[in-house]
């Protein structure tokens, strides 16, 4: 990024109103179509106030847990975050990976913040790729993990976790297929480049390229701590969804969990800001058989405001505040420029 060139945030109001319009249609759809909507209310006003603030706890939780990815990834390169700092800004991404398609728009922010407190650009961006892949390969872990342990299953159940576990295997293929591919794509970017050798965006793609290859061969452990910070922040962050559905009742302790990690995994992969609809089809299906109908819309809205609407809040006002801090210290062109350092 040219030091000379202003950046203003832009709170994304259209994705934000889209993300609520689409989750609130979806919402309606299921409740009007399952249950009546009083009922629902009711079972709202009779669902227990633990269950849903320790769910809430430990959604808020991931938020600490996952931090760390970032920071063990940063302090490879000699790079140091305190764990409040990046929690908040954790936050703050998730906020924008809530109201964004395929869950893509928290890493930008993560990559300008670490680009703000002295990383390359480069840098920065090969930093959240490396922890992108490390949280993917973590999630697709536990989903097979999940599915390939679980034993007396119910017969409703038992066609879902076989697909899981394919899905799983598939998916780590495909990142394992990347790695590979970003570790020795030197060559590549020579013959893409050979006659560009003195281009800014060779130059920009080269130090990308040696920075992923430092921190996945040459800094190898704080790239498996961050696999494994990773699979901590799922394993917590699902416990939320567990926990909510503890409050029903429903099922042993670990198909509970699995049912837990099978649709919370869907929005990740959704076009749609949020994953909206896409989720509460998947609870739809899959909890059909064990809650009744005003039960599992009651689900459905506890499950919405715990891990959507609630994070959209809290995540929306730390970016608010970062936005404005940043907007109040433009970096200026007289300043020096870190990147060519």
């Amino acid at each position: 990024m040219d030091k000379s060139e202003k950046f203003s945030w832009r709170i994304p109001w259209k994705g934000i109103v889209l993300t609520f319009v689409v989750s609130m249609i979806a919402l309606v759809v299921v409740v009007w179509k399952m249950a009546n909507p009083s009922e629902v209310l009711q079972e709202l006003a009779e669902y227990p106030l633990t269950y849903f603030l320790g769910a809430l706890f430990f959604v808020l939780a991931a938020w600490v847990v996952d931090g760390q990815r970032i920071s063990m990834l940063a302090r490879a390169v000699g790079h140091q975050v305190p764990w409040w700092k990046m929690a908040l800004l954790l936050g703050a991404a998730n906020f924008l990976t809530l109201v964004t398609p395929f869950a893509g728009g928290g890493g930008a922010l993560i990559v300008y913040a670490l680009y703000r407190q002295g990383l390359k650009g480069s840098t920065a961006t090969a930093i959240v790729i490396a922890g992108g892949l490390a949280g993917q390969l973590s999630l697709a872990s536990l989903g097979l993990l999940v599915s390939s342990t679980l034993s007396n299953v119910p017969k409703d159940l038992a066609r879902y976790f076989p697909a899981m576990r394919i899905g799983a295997l598939l998916y780590i293929a495909v990142l394992i297929t990347l790695l590979v591919l970003i570790l020795r794509s030197r060559r590549f970017f020579k013959w893409v480049f050979r006659k560009k050798d003195n281009s800014r965006s060779a130059a920009w793609l080269e130090e990308f390229r040696h920075s992923m290859h430092y921190l996945l061969v040459e800094k190898r452990p704080h790239f498996l701590a961050c696999y494994a910070i990773a699979f901590s922040y799922y394993l917590v962050y699902y416990t939320g969804t567990f926990v909510l559905l503890s409050g029903f009742g429903v099922y042993s302790p670990s198909v509970r969990y699995a049912i837990s990690v099978l649709f919370s995994v869907a929005p990740v992969f959704s076009p749609i800001p949020g994953g909206a609809g896409v989720a509460e089809g998947i609870a739809w299906v899959v909890l059909d058989g064990a809650l009744a109908p005003d039960l599992l819309s009651t689900f459905i809205v506890l499950w919405r405001s715990v891990v959507f609407y609630i994070p959209i809040v809290l995540g929306g006002t730390i970016f608010a505040l970062l936005a404005m801090k940043w907007a109040s210290k433009v970096i200026l062109p007289e300043e020096p420029d870190h990147t060519n350092e």
